[in-house]
C-alpha cells in the first residue's frame, strides 16, 4: 500500500504479514524456500513479511537477500517455544541479533529431529537451493520459561509478541490460562481465524497492542491475514514505535484480505486514490427488516469509460500496478452473488465512480464486515490530504465521521500526531459502539 501523504508527509500505511514460516520449520512446505516465499509475498502485494521459523533463524539471511533483490522487506524473526509450550515471536533488529538469539535457543533446545515423523528441516540459499538439513528438534520446546523467552528476546533488542493467543494449543492463554504478572510482552498476535473486532473485544483488556498474521506454512497462505501499520519506513525501530504508539506511528488494524469486506472497501478506496480522487465517500447500510447489507463507495476521481467499466469486474483485467488489498471486484461480485446479492459499477470520464455491493444480511455465506476501524484509520490517517467521509446506518441508528470533522477538532494538529490518531480511533470506536448498543435480530459481526 505505502500511500505517501501529499505535500511531503513522511508517514505511510504499510501492509505486513508478520508471521511466515520457511521450509526450515518441520511443518513448512518445501516450496517455502527463500525465493519461493518472497515470490508468493510479492504476488500477494505485501510490503513486508516476518520470517519466524520454529526455534531457528537459519533461513533468515537468505530470505532477506531474496527479498532485497525483489523489493520486499523481510523482517528477521523466530518463533520460540517455551517449556510451557507457549509460542512467542521474536522480531529482531538484524541478522546478527537473530544469529545470537538462535545460538542461545539451540543451547536450551533438547532432542534430535525425526524427519519421518515431523518432516525435513531444510536450510536453503536465496535461490532455493538446499544448503543443509538441520537435525535439531525444532518442533520441540526449549527449556526456558515464557518469562525467560521474553527476557532473551529483549536482551538482543528484539520485540516479543505472544503468538496466536486466540488458539488453545501453543497460545499463551490456552497453555497457561492467564498472562503471568510482569510478563513484558511488546504485543499479542491473533490468528487468521479471529477478526480484529473480535480480537479487540476478547483481548483488548489485556492492554497490549494487537497484530494479526497468516502463520503461513505454504505459499498460498502468505498474506491470508495482515496488519496495517502507519510508519515512515519498515524497519525494526519503526515497528517498535508503532507498537508503542510513539511519534505518530501506529498499529491501525488489519484482517483477512480474501474474507473481510472492510479490507475490500480499502481496496476500492485505493482504486479511487489511484484515479486522483480528492473525496471518497463510504456508506454501509444494514437494513435488518429487509435483511440487506449494502456497501457503497463513491469518489470524484477521473472515472472510467463504459468499455473499462464493463471489464472492471473481470478477474483477468486490471489497469493497476499497485497492490490489491482485498478480493478484487470480480471475487467481491462472486461473494455478493453467493450471499443473495450483487455488485454494480457506475462511472464516466470526469464524473468519478460509484461501486455498490449488496448482500443478504443473514445469509450463511455472507463475508464478515471485518475491521472497519482499521480501514478508516488507514484512509484518514494514511491520506489526510483526502476528504474521506464515512456513514454507517443500522436500521434507525446512524454513525458518521469525516476527515474534515476530525481536522477541525484537532485545531491545526495533524491527524498523524499521537493526539490525532487517538481522537480518530476513539471517534470511530464510540460511533460503532453506539450502533451495537441495542440488540440486533439478524446476523452480526
Amino acid at each position: 500500500m505505502a500511500w505517501a501523504c501529499a505535500g511531503g508527509g513522511v508517514l505511510k500505511v504499510f501492509m505486513l504479514d508478520t508471521h511466515v514460516h520457511t521450509c526450515l520449520s518441520p511443518c513448512g512446505d518445501l516450496d517455502m524456500h527463500p525465493s519461493g516465499l518472497v515470490a508468493a509475498a510479492r504476488a500477494a502485494r505485501l510490503d513486508a513479511v516476518g520470517v519466524c521459523d520454529h526455534n531457528s533463524a537459519r533461513n533468515v539471511a537468505a530470505t532477506m537477500r531474496a527479498g532485497a533483490r525483489a523489493g520486499l522487506t523481510v523482517v528477521p524473526g523466530m518463533e520460540i517455544a517455551s517449556e510451557e509450550e507457549v509460542h512467542v515471536l521474536a522480531f529482531l533488529p538484524d541478522v546478527e541479533a537473530a544469529e545470537r538469539l538462535q545460538q542461545r535457543v539451540y543451547d536450551v533446545l533438547p532432542g534430535k529431529n525425526d524427519a519421518a515423523a515431523f518432516g525435513e528441516q531444510v536450510v536453503a540459499d536465496e535461490h532455493g537451493e538446499v544448503v543443509a538439513l538441520d537435525d535439531r528438534l525444532l518442533i520441540g520446546a526449549t527449556q526456558w520459561s515464557v518469562d525467560e523467552v521474553v527476557r532473551a528476546i529483549h536482551e538482543v533488542d528484539g520485540l516479543a509478541i505472544a503468538a496466536h493467543v486466540d488458539r488453545e494449543r501453543f497460545g499463551l492463554l490456552g497453555q497457561l490460562g492467564f498472562v503471568p504478572p510482569g510478563l513484558a510482552l511488546d504485543a499479542i498476535e491473533v490468528s487468521r481465524r479471529t477478526t480484529m473486532p473480535e480480537a479487540r473485544a476478547r483481548f483488548g483488556a489485556l492492554g497490549f497492542p494487537i497484530v494479526t498474521a497468516s502463520d503461513a506454512h505454504e505459499p498460498k497462505d502468505i498474506g491470508a491475514a495482515v496488519t496495517l501499520m502507519l510508519l515512515e519506513r519498515i524497519d525494526h525501530d519503526e515497528v517498535r514505535r508503532a507498537l508503542e504508539g510513539r511519534n505518530g506511528r501506529a498499529v491501525l488494524g488489519g484482517g483477512r484480505p480474501m474474507d473481510d469486506l472492510a479490507l475490500h472497501v480499502l481496496d476500492i478506496a485505493q482504486n479511487a486514490l489511484d484515479a486522483g480522487a480528492t473525496r471518497v465517500e463510504i456508506e454501509l447500510v444494514e437494513d435488518l427488516d429487509r435483511d440487506l447489507l449494502t456497501i457503497e463507495v463513491r469518489d470524484n476521481g477521473r472515472g472510467m469509460p463504459s468499455d473499462v467499466v464493463a471489464k472492471a469486474s473481470d478477474p483477468f483485467y486490471t489497469t493497476r500496478t499497485t497492490r490489491k488489498v482485498g478480493m478484487g471486484l470480480s471475487l467481491l461480485g462472486e461473494a455478493a452473488r453467493a450471499a443473495g446479492g450483487g455488485l454494480t459499477i457506475e462511472s464516466a470520464p470526469g464524473e468519478g465512480t460509484r461501486v455498490r455491493v449488496r448482500f443478504q444480511h443473514a445469509h450463511v455465506d455472507r463475508a464478515p464486515v471485518g475491521d472497519l476501524e482499521g480501514t478508516l484509520m488507514a484512509l484518514m490517517a494514511g491520506r489526510p490530504d483526502v476528504d474521506v467521509r464515512f456513514r454507517h446506518l443500522l436500521d434507525d441508528r446512524e454513525f458518521s465521521v469525516s476527515s474534515r470533522e476530525i481536522a477541525l477538532e484537532l485545531h491545526g494538529r495533524s491527524v498523524q500526531s499521537p493526539e490525532g490518531l487517538t481522537l480518530l480511533r476513539q471517534t470511530i470506536r464510540r460511533g460503532e459502539a453506539s450502533l451495537a448498543a441495542r440488540p440486533m435480530t439478524a446476523k452480526r459481526e
